[in-house]
């Protein structure tokens, strides 16, 4: 028998993607003696096979007797949560419902009124409201003058003034993650990347980020002492030494990432960790100091190579300092992860042309991997603000959206459009034939060499052109394609690709053939099933995956056996 369970929407089920924040909750109401237990999507079950989740789902409802069901609520599964709000409720009629998260702040409204079956609605953020307001359902006596709350009452929907934001995060008290999660779900943690939030908020405006409408806008860091004292618990818990500091924008405060870094150096145990800054708030001095306290990745939004696009989407990078930023990254053996955004309802080709020459200088210098994501129009952001009138349903959609059981919750995106503007489109003719253009970037990833080359066989002012061609070439692979995920989708393309075909009469085809031989042979299914299979190649594959340019490629005889999955190399100079 449990008081509270809280569902999050967690796929794979990992300690690494379950949400910090519904940690810190279930923390807090553990520690007042509110019994609660935490389960993500993909303990449940395979969220693909949906009937099946279902009613997982309502076994573990009978089996865990809550009085409260809270669902964490996120763009990308947002009709679940319904869903699944909506079979609860018809199976136990006495469990209050209660929705919290992004995607319920930004649409509290227009969920309570229209959704029946979820009670309440709590937005901003929990920490001060979450134990008086469960404890008070748990009476039986709802507090509805609880800050935050969105409720129905007498046909009419009630939305309180929000919490005041908890001003200094070092007061909220650290996550036990082995009673909330761990416990249940034994992991080898030691080996994981383990996440701390170490901040919250983000001082900048983009157009296209919820963030500020629920954060305001105000920054906020956890201070120096507190970070390192959960590197520390962290380390003593459960023996890990690699992190991820958990923050939008970790670099915005110079000071305070200073003075981390210098308490980091002073651990008595190596650690590395990762963070996400943004490029204008990093300089040469500042990411020394971070690498020598053991920073050895870094996620970076770019987002448009169009200097127009940046300053209409308020991003504003100057991106004349980009490639020397992220060079400099590189050279001090960072890991960078680059973030781009395409299909902005103002873009133009030549904007996205200027997107993709900088995604390619990135490429060519190793200077880290390319995400691309397709313009999402996510509740309460400026651009959906703008465009809200001139949305209406797709049936494509975005990695942020992902296209986990949408067919079998559509009536509920059909009936409530107000609640997914993410599932929605505005059409222009650019953002059309842009359908496949995150396989075609992890296609170009994947053989880079290849696509390198093509690349400049383009001008820099029409590579979007390339693309197009790309698809015009791989049409049929792509069709037969789209429908896996995006990693198996590119892989599947990759190897069936024929774009490089059409380049066959250049005086450097034999390279590009052969380097596409490799990848080919790398991916073979004797390979992957472990069966012996050798091969001989005009490179040597190691250095294909070190090197970008065809024309810088070592030519050599390399007999490559692979032997119960294993390469062995022997290499013979011409």
């Amino acid at each position: 028998m449990y008081d509270v369970l809280f569902i999050t929407p967690n796929v794979d089920g990992s300690f690494l993607m379950e949400p910090l924040g519904t940690l810190l909750l279930a923390t807090i109401l553990k520690n007042n003696g509110i019994k609660c237990k935490v389960v993500p999507f993909g303990r449940i079950s395979n969220v693909r096979d949906f009937d099946s989740f279902i009613d997982n789902a309502l076994a573990l409802v009978d089996e865990t007797q809550p009085k409260i069901v809270s669902m964490y609520t996120r763009c990308d599964s947002y009709h679940i949560s319904l869903r699944l709000a909506e079979k609860i409720k018809a199976h136990r009629s006495d469990i209050y419902i209660v929705f919290g998260g992004p995607q319920s702040d930004t649409t509290s409204s227009d969920v309570i009124s229209q959704i029946p079956y979820v009670d309440y609605v709590c937005c901003g953020e929990g920490e001060t409201t979450i134990y008086p307001f469960f404890s008070s359902l748990l009476r039986g006596e709802p507090d509805l003058s609880i800050p935050g709350l969105v409720y129905r009452h007498n046909d009419e929907i009630v939305k309180n003034p929000r919490p005041e934001l908890v001003k200094d995060l070092d007061l909220l008290p650290m996550i036990d993650f082995k009673s909330t999660f761990l416990s249940d779900y034994p992991e080898d943690i030691k080996s994981q990347v383990f996440r701390i939030d170490v901040g919250r908020g983000c001082p900048f405006g983009c157009a296209y980020c919820s963030t500020q409408a629920f954060w305001g806008r105000k920054y906020r860091l956890k201070s120096p002492a507190r970070i390192v004292e959960e590197v520390k618990e962290a380390h003593r818990e459960f023996g890990v030494t690699q992190f991820s500091f958990t923050h939008d924008m970790f670099t915005f405060n110079r000071k305070t990432v200073i003075e981390t870094c210098n308490l980091i150096r002073e651990l008595d145990f190596p650690i590395t960790w990762h963070c996400s800054a943004r490029l204008d708030c990093l300089d040469t001095e500042l990411i020394d100091i971070m690498v020598d306290a053991g920073m050895v990745n870094v996620f970076v939004g770019i987002e448009t190579g169009s200097n127009r696009m940046q300053k209409l989407v308020h991003k504003n990078l100057k991106l004349d300092k980009v490639m020397d930023l992220l060079i400099y990254l590189r050279d001090k053996g960072v890991d960078v992860d680059t973030s781009f955004v395409y299909g902005f309802p103002q873009e133009t080709y030549e904007d996205l042309s200027q997107t993709l020459s900088l995604m390619s200088k990135i490429v060519y210098n190793r200077c880290g991997i390319i995400n691309t994501h397709l313009c999402t129009f996510l509740p309460k952001t400026e651009l959906s603000e703008v465009y809200q009138d001139q949305l209406t349903r797709t049936y494509n959609y975005s990695n942020f959206t992902g296209d986990i059981a949408i067919k079998e919750c559509g009536d509920i995106i059909d009936n409530y459009p107000s609640l997914f503007p993410q599932l929605m489109e505005y059409k222009t003719e650019l953002r059309s034939r842009l359908k496949y253009f995150d396989i075609f970037m992890q296609v170009w990833m994947r053989i880079r060499p290849i696509y390198q080359y093509i690349s400049e066989k383009y001008p820099e002012s029409e590579l979007i052109n390339m693309y197009f061609d790309f698809v015009d070439a791989n049409r049929e692979a792509l069709e037969k394609y789209e429908h896996l995920r995006l990693r198996d989708a590119a892989k599947n393309v990759a190897c069936e690709d024929k774009f490089h075909l059409r380049f066959e009469n250049d005086p450097d085809y034999d390279l590009v053939s052969d380097c596409y031989r490799m990848y080919r042979t790398e991916l073979s299914d004797e390979l992957k099933n472990g069966n012996s299979l050798t091969e001989i190649y005009c490179f040597d594959p190691r250095e294909r995956k070190r090197v970008c340019r065809i024309q810088e490629y070592n030519r050599c005889i390399a007999i490559v056996n692979y032997v119960d999955g294993k390469m062995i190399i022997a290499t013979n100079p011409l």
